[in-house]
């Protein structure tokens, strides 16, 4: 089975070179036939690494050992389940995985494009193809981006007895699916690339290209913004540090093609009603592209040191000079086509919603850059002085804070502007009730900071904090007036229940009413962020049996053991678990374990395994609607006492709340619910053709 896989993987090698030089004849002599060949080898193409991502999945749930990739990532006491997504756990498979993705989204895209645009499709093979090959050319050609590389002993294949195991950090249930979600991100952001840059080529750039790629860049940023939360929340519940978001350079790496897609999606809206930033939108869907190829650069390179960073290896050249390529590649045609990218209308007021949406555009591109600086700064310092400096999240926060907020109220701001310029009397009317609401929640903030601290010194109050509660009310009200606004008109217009209107304008016209709530989940989302500022830790030493109180809560410790998992058969971990009780106020927050896992994980040097085993931290998280109470087990002293570090959270629970929300609202938005123009509610069917204008 490994033979077969490396003759799979070596085979991609030559499809996807087929496909591409097909693609290129065919539109040199313009035969038709070889354009044929050409999908037809994508197609083949596909299958083959379908085939080979089959082969190491059935390596991994056998535990073949005779295979370097499993014996590193799988061992004997793993379940079966975890052996299954070890496929993306380690740097060979999961670029062997970026390569299955990349060829399923190139088949389904260029068999819809087959129907839609014939024209565009030998461009779009070329770009995606020739990307597919330099993936199988890494992993051909790279020893530790090989799946299939044999374990040898003397020059002859040598089978391990048990192998090192996967990784404990990702024994997690949100690292189960986090990994493949942000994947589906990151990887489907090449299409809407290949679609955009074979129109730029064609010269077609007035052919509807934006509604091709509409729906796959919604994709690409639905799954990436999923991806990126999911991974606050394995952060949350596995590390034990008390946080969900550090500023790590991976972490970055994931944030930084949804900036610019998050960019790209309101710009684009402006190009189709106004036929505006035309130029500006094909460089943020190359840049889009080129920052899913850099974060994938960051965590294989060994620039930068992360947690989730795979082993360093020599592989940086490389995505640094495709990168480059793929820069100069789309910079060349963007320059070329200059002249029938002009827009088609004026510039008319900095007063409309045009403006608002470049306004967004210019800080979500400043951020993107303050990230790229951030994260990058520890290596640019170590070449050019000698000496590594670290760039620590205050610095992050020092930038991205007052970024943020400023997104945030062009978020509320904008779909309250009008297109072209916004009459005073219109601005009067939709600004006032939302900024009397900003006021209101501001000078509440306030009274009660000063009557809790008995202070107006900016440690008290945490302005920035409120300052950020005050936006999200101001966010939250303006889109909330929209909504009562289109109900009560659909109500009077069609006579229908009050909900049911309410329902069905949200898919009258999907991309802005379903596009305001998920400003309703970035706001309560930031709010939640904003909880951070008013987060307190500290430490203690406890008996069991023992309590201490800190910050209004009794942390009690009613029990403690230690075990071995499982009991009988190949041990998995030890563990030592403490059973935690918290009280505030006499009564009862909740009870939980907090634990110190350690994982034997097997040294190939050695032959035995590793000491000391690798240890994971498992909190006990006491979740309420305004505070959480994060208890982590620190260790256990000399004299049998118990180290006990607490942190009380406040608004954890609305980060995760308004993660539900963002990803409820962005499916709809992505899936063709009310596509058309009909939708069944209540047991009947509705009609959701849009209402004359009002």
């Amino acid at each position: 089975m490994i033979q077969l896989g490396s003759v799979l993987f070596a085979f991609s090698l030559a499809t996807s070179a087929g496909a591409v030089l097909s693609a290129i004849i065919g539109l040199r002599v313009r035969r038709e036939s070889w354009l044929i060949l050409s999908r037809q080898l994508t197609y083949l193409h596909f299958w083959v690494i379908t085939g080979a991502v089959v082969i190491l999945l059935a390596l991994l749930g056998k535990a073949d050992f005779s295979a370097i990739y499993v014996a590193e990532n799988v061992n004997l006491a793993l379940p079966l389940f975890y052996r299954f997504t070890s496929l993306w756990a380690g740097q060979a498979g999961s670029m062997l995985w970026w390569n299955f993705l990349l060829v399923l989204f190139s088949a389904i895209a260029i068999r819809n494009m087959e129907k839609r645009e014939l024209s565009l499709v030998p461009y779009m093979i070329i770009i995606l193809m020739f990307t597919s090959f330099f993936f199988s050319a890494l992993g051909n050609f790279s020893p530790t981006s090989d799946p299939f590389r044999l374990i040898t002993a003397g020059g002859q294949p040598f089978a391990q007895a048990d192998g090192r195991g996967l990784n404990p950090l990702l024994q997690h249930w949100a690292m189960i699916i986090h990994p493949p979600i942000l994947y589906l991100g990151y990887v489907s952001f090449s299409v809407p690339y290949a679609i955009a840059m074979a129109a730029l080529i064609r010269g077609q750039v007035n052919l509807e290209w934006t509604q091709l790629i509409r729906r796959w860049t919604i994709f690409s940023w639905f799954f990436l913004g999923t991806g990126i939360l999911l991974g606050g929340k394995w952060a949350y519940e596995e590390l034990g540090w008390g946080g969900y978001w550090a500023w790590d350079p991976v972490e970055n790496a994931s944030l930084m093609p949804w900036l610019t897609g998050t960019a790209f999606l309101h710009s684009i809206i402006v190009q189709e009603r106004r036929g505006m930033l035309k130029v500006w939108n094909m460089v943020l869907v190359s840049l889009s592209f080129v920052m899913t190829i850099f974060g994938t650069f960051l965590t294989r390179s060994g620039v930068v040191n992360s947690v989730h960073a795979f082993a360093s290896s020599n592989l940086g050249p490389f995505f640094a000079a495709f990168m480059v390529l793929t820069i100069f590649f789309s910079t060349w045609f963007i320059v070329l086509r200059l002249p029938i990218l002009k827009s088609d209308r004026p510039f008319n007021s900095f007063l409309s919603r045009e403006a608002g949406f470049l306004f967004n555009n210019v800080i979500l591109v400043i951020a993107l850059f303050a990230v790229i600086w951030g994260t990058m700064f520890p290596a640019i310092s170590e070449a050019v002085t000698g000496t590594r400096v670290s760039v620590t999240a205050t610095w992050f926060n020092k930038w991205m804070v007052p970024l943020g907020l400023m997104i945030l109220f062009l978020t509320g701001a904008g779909p309250l502007l009008a297109w072209r310029t916004t009459a005073k009397a219109t601005l009067v009317k939709n600004f006032r009730l939302p900024i009397a609401m900003f006021l209101l929640v501001g000078c509440t903030f306030t009274a009660i900071r000063y009557l809790e601290t008995g202070s107006f010194d900016s440690e008290a109050m945490q302005p920035l904090a409120g300052l950020t509660f005050a936006l999200s009310a101001f966010v939250i009200t303006g889109v909330v007036e929209e909504f009562i606004r289109a109900t009560r008109n659909r109500v009077q217009y069609t006579r229908e229940n009050p909900l049911a209107a309410f329902v069905l304008i949200l898919f009258q016209n999907k991309r802005r009413y379903l596009g305001y709530m998920v400003h309703i989940g970035l706001a309560i989302l930031f709010a939640g962020f904003a909880g951070k500022a008013f987060s307190t830790e500290t430490k203690m030493e406890l008996s069991v049996g023992e309590a201490k109180t800190f910050d209004g809560y009794t942390i009690h410790v009613s029990g403690y053991e230690t075990k071995r998992v499982p009991a009988t058969g190949p041990m998995l971990y030890t563990t030592q678990i403490v059973t935690i009780t918290a009280y505030k106020n006499n009564e009862l927050v909740g009870r939980d374990t907090t634990e110190i896992r350690q994982y034997p994980m097997f040294s190939f040097q050695t032959g035995g395994f590793t000491d000391p085993p690798q240890t994971t931290s498992e909190p006990a998280i006491l979740s309420g609607i305004l505070t959480d109470v994060y208890v982590q087990l620190g260790g256990v002293n000399d004299d049998g006492r118990l180290v006990i570090q607490v942190w009380i959270n406040p608004l954890v629970f609305w980060v995760w709340f308004g993660f539900g929300f963002f990803v409820i609202a962005s499916l709809f938005l992505l899936l063709p619910v009310g596509e058309k123009n009909k939708i069944h509610l209540f047991g009947k069917e509705f009609s959701i053709q849009p209402l004359p204008a009002t």
